[in-house]
């Protein structure tokens, strides 16, 4: 325990963990446990600059990969010139954040120290505030303190967890989180990286049970889709612990009314809409769609559409085709250029292709969110490293055939 401890107090795994948690969706500055998110920022890219010129790391991050951020950093200069509109510069910082960590990733022999600090933060979040659920179910937890999200809705710190999402005699588990969507949304990619890079069975058991308790319609789907890709060949080994995923959810939604209608209550159809019940995107897929077809090339620009458009044809958040409304096509092209990569890379090796899939769901639900660090950092780093491993795969299939040629 003490070699734990002392491992993650180094330097690295500090500045990995402040880059989980210096902005939103993370609650911490909200919570005034940090200064305001714009400041943490500005230090972490101080510090991650500084560290990784120090260890002379930009050069080792692969050529490809490189040509791609510097590409997006240059579309977003001209957006953000062409439309007067800081946000881009926005994006531009998050980039350059972004890239001093992928290059302090590769510097050190044990290139996946990011995404077991990723892994532990999101586990953490998922059991605590799987306890915590429980305890609110019986009564034996109460909000703690209250503090107020981006949005303007009211936050609830238990202890263990925050969210806000409280109801009669039950909450959703939002981790550290803005709201438990959040937090079922990075728990995935958790998932992800556990599976194709660490294979860690206790953090893949903690993630999958503990995330239960966010209630997320969108991490029952992605969650099936994920046994159904990376087990399909395990049926067997994976028919307990999807019996017990099943039983866990009746359990759970036994002792209350509201916990039931949560989980089971949204997969039925809504007569009137002809739609899930818990489908609370459609209507925003739609208006955002309209906003769209009106500048299809290059969008009506983002802080134009959070302000003026918004005030008009209502909120235009959390639906995918926010981006396309607010950059075009030629902003939603240049936005998921890595994950198109990641595509490229499944057809060589099957298991990127399985989370290109899965990640490109949950956009859908949960769009791509260019003020939030968590998306270029987290959606690079499973690039980078499945770049690493299909070149490392490819450099042995060509051992092979050399061999097998008698070269």
């Amino acid at each position: 325990m003490y070699k734990l401890i002392t491992t993650y107090l180094k330097y690295r795994y500090l500045l990995y963990f402040f880059a989980l948690v210096a902005g939103w969706p993370c609650v911490f500055y909200l919570m005034g446990w940090l200064p305001f998110y714009k400041t943490n920022y500005i230090v972490l890219m101080v510090l991650a600059g500084v560290a990784a010129i120090l260890k002379d790391a930009y050069r080792l991050v692969p050529k490809p990969i490189s040509i791609i951020i510097i590409f997006q950093i240059i579309v977003w200069l001209f957006y953000g010139a062409f439309y007067l509109d800081s946000s881009y510069i926005t994006r531009v910082f998050l980039l350059l954040i972004t890239f001093s960590i992928l290059a302090l990733q590769l510097s050190y022999r044990n290139k996946f120290e990011f995404i077991k600090t990723y892994n532990f933060w999101l586990a953490f979040q998922s059991v605590a505030g799987a306890v915590g659920f429980v305890l609110v179910l019986f009564g034996l937890l109460q909000p703690i303190s209250h503090f107020i999200e981006m949005d303007g809705r009211q936050g609830y710190f238990y202890g263990l967890f925050t969210t806000n999402a409280v109801f009669d005699g039950f909450i959703r588990n939002a981790g550290f989180f803005d709201e438990p969507g959040s937090l079922a949304g990075w728990g995935i990619f958790a998932l992800l990286f556990n599976k194709l890079y660490i294979n860690n069975k206790k953090i893949e058991y903690l993630l999958l049970f503990g995330l239960i308790s966010t209630l997320s319609m969108a991490y029952f789907i992605q969650v099936t889709l994920y046994l159904f890709f990376f087990y399909k060949k395990q049926r067997r080994k994976i028919f307990l612990p999807a019996i017990l995923f099943l039983l866990m959810l009746k359990g759970l939604a036994s002792f209350n009314e509201g916990v039931d209608h949560a989980i089971f209550g949204r997969f039925t159809i809504n007569e009137e809409t002809g739609s899930l019940a818990g489908d609370n995107r459609l209507e925003l897929l739609e208006r955002c769609w309209k906003i769209f077809t009106t500048s299809p090339v290059m969008g009506v620009g983002a802080t134009n559409l959070a302000t003026d458009i918004s005030a008009k044809e209502g909120f235009v958040g959390a639906n995918f085709f926010v981006n396309w409304a607010s950059d075009g096509i030629i902003g939603v092209v240049v936005t998921y250029i890595p994950l198109l990569f990641l595509l490229i890379l499944g057809q060589r090796k099957r298991q990127f292709k399985y989370a290109f899939i899965i990640i490109l769901l949950g956009y859908f639900q949960r769009p791509y969110t260019d003020t939030q660090l968590l998306y270029p950092l987290v959606q690079y780093t499973l690039l980078l490293f499945a770049y690493l491993d299909v070149n490392e795969y490819n450099l042995i299939q060509g051992s092979k055939s050399t061999i097998a040629n008698g070269e």
